[in-house]
C-alpha cells in the first residue's frame, strides 16, 4: 500500500531535520544539497521534497533563497510548534555532547586547579561570581557560564584541550539555542558552581574534579527529565 503524499512529505521533513541535527556541517546559515541530490538521498519525488521543505521553512528551520538554494535558518529554533521526533533528535545531540564534556572537563578542571596561576584562578572565580550575579538579576547567564568553563581550559595549560573543548562548547551553545530553556538549570548552576569554586579557592584538584563531574551529571539528568516532562504533556 502506497504511503499518502502528505504523510510521505512529513516523513521527509523529519528526515531532513534529522540530517541537519546529526551532521555537524549543517550549522545555521549553511547550504543544503541541491534539490536533485536531496531527492536522491531521501528517495522521494521533487513534489514530496518541496512540500517537506515548505514545512521546515514554515517551522523556521530552513530558508529558501531564490536562485541560491535552501539554507539552514540563521534563526533556527525548535521552540513552539514542534514534533516529538524533532525535539528528541536535538535532545539526544545535547545529551551526547554533555557526555563528551563529562569525559573531558572534570580532568581539565583538576589540571587547571593544580597548574593555574593565582591570576588564572582569580579570573575563573571572578567569572563564576559574574554567573551568579546574572542569575540573581535575571540576566543572560548562560554565555557567562560558558566563559566560566572555558576559563578552566585556558588554565589547564594543555594545548590539545585548548583546541578540542571550545569546539564542543560551540556545538553545545548552538544546540542549546535550538532547544530553549530548562527552568531548573539556573538554581542548579548556582549550587554546583559554588561548590566548584569552593574547591578551586582551596586549591583542591580532586575536589574540583569531583564537583565538575557532579555538575555535568546534574545537567545530563536535567535534560533527561525535561524530555520526560515534555512527553507527559502530549
Amino acid at each position: 500500500m502506497a504511503v499518502p503524499e502528505k504523510k510521505l512529505a512529513d516523513q521527509t521533513a523529519e528526515k531532513i531535520f534529522q540530517m541537519i541535527i546529526s551532521q555537524p556541517q549543517y550549522i545555521p546559515g549553511s547550504k543544503l544539497p541541491n534539490e536533485a541530490e536531496l531527492c536522491q538521498i531521501f528517495q522521494v519525488s521533487r513534489t514530496t521534497l518541496r512540500e517537506a521543505i515548505r514545512t521546515l521553512v514554515t517551522q523556521g528551520y530552513l530558508e529558501v533563497q531564490r536562485g541560491k538554494g535552501t539554507f539552514v535558518s540563521k534563526r533556527m529554533s525548535i521552540r513552539g510548534d514542534i514534533g516529538l521526533g524533532q525535539l528528541h533528535a536535538v535532545q539526544m545531540r545535547l545529551q551526547e555532547l554533555f557526555e563528551i564534556r563529562l569525559m573531558l572537563e572534570p580532568s581539565t578542571a583538576m589540571l587547571a586547579c593544580a597548574r593555574g596561576s593565582d591570576e588564572e584562578i582569580a579570573h575563573i572565580l571572578s567569572i563564576g561570581e559574574e554567573v551568579a550575579n546574572r542569575i540573581h538579576n535575571g540576566g543572560d547567564w548562560d554565555s557567562a557560564d560558558l566563559r566560566f568553563h572555558q576559563a578552566f581550559v585556558e588554565a589547564c595549560h594543555n594545548h590539545f584541550m585548548a583546541q578540542l573543548i571550545p569546539i564542543i562548547h560551540r556545538a553545545v551553545s548552538e544546540t542549546w539555542n535550538m532547544i530553549g530553556d530548562y527552568p531548573q538549570l539556573p538554581d542548579m548552576v548556582l549550587r554546583d558552581n559554588e561548590l566548584i569554586m569552593s574547591f578551586l579557592q582551596d586549591r583542591d584538584p580532586q575536589g574540583v574534579r569531583l564537583a565538575m563531574s557532579t555538575h555535568l551529571r546534574h545537567v545530563i539528568a536535567a535534560l533527561d527529565f525535561g524530555m520526560t516532562d515534555f512527553m507527559q504533556m502530549l
